[in-house]
């Protein structure tokens, strides 16, 4: 079950001391100023904040005004006293799906990177992931590199082809060595089968 909701915290100025009079209770020096932070939480793990803004608080009356009740003088002395700013942890949900999205982009590029240089270099062994669409869904099966020439590669064929990278996980784990068939295509063949994204990816062991 995911527990999600909104929270409120306080922050008090930097000062930490009074400033003004109540113009509720009349109370010489009890009030008080915060900035109101609420936030977005998910498994109370502050996501990010999604509404801030100064309120006063009296310390005898207890009578809170939030900014559009406080008056211009007294709003100008609050913010010169120092109000915080929204700590970098209320924002800490934005932080991670950021960084979590930048890994996944680093890793993507990098398998690209990797898969362009075993293309260009084909070694023995080498597995291909083989892509093709049916009725609207991605088949997979697995080539492996038997044969290589100047002009050409030959590649075992796995016997086994899979419906969707789920599928194709479980091929892997259990029908990895099953490989009956050859196919030999020539290298013009290979490049096209990438840039028409019918190759997947390309491990090496």
């Amino acid at each position: 079950m995911i527990i999600f909701g909104t929270r409120t915290k306080l922050l008090q100025n930097s000062s930490n001391a009074a400033v003004g009079t109540c113009n509720y209770c009349n109370t010489v020096g009890s009030l008080y100023a915060y900035k109101q932070v609420k936030y977005f939480h998910i498994f109370w793990i502050p996501i990010f904040p999604y509404s801030t803004e100064i309120i006063s608080v009296c310390d005898h009356c207890k009578k809170v005004n939030y900014q559009r009740e406080i008056d211009p003088q007294t709003l100008a002395t609050i913010r010169s006293s120092g109000m915080p700013k929204t700590p970098v942890g209320y924002f800490s949900g934005l932080i991670l799906i950021g960084l979590f999205f930048g890994s996944a982009a680093v890793a993507g590029i990098s398998g690209s990177i990797k898969t362009k240089k075993y293309l260009e270099s084909p070694a023995t062994g080498d597995v291909y992931e083989i892509k093709r669409k049916e009725n609207g869904k991605s088949m997979y099966t697995l080539y492996r590199v038997a044969n290589i020439t100047t002009d050409s590669i030959t590649f075992d064929v796995n016997d086994y082809e899979a419906e969707g990278t789920k599928g194709l996980r479980k091929l892997r784990e259990q029908r990895s060595d099953n490989y009956s068939e050859k196919v030999t295509l020539a290298r013009p063949e290979v490049v096209k089968m990438k840039d028409d994204n019918q190759i997947s990816s390309i491990e090496r062991k």
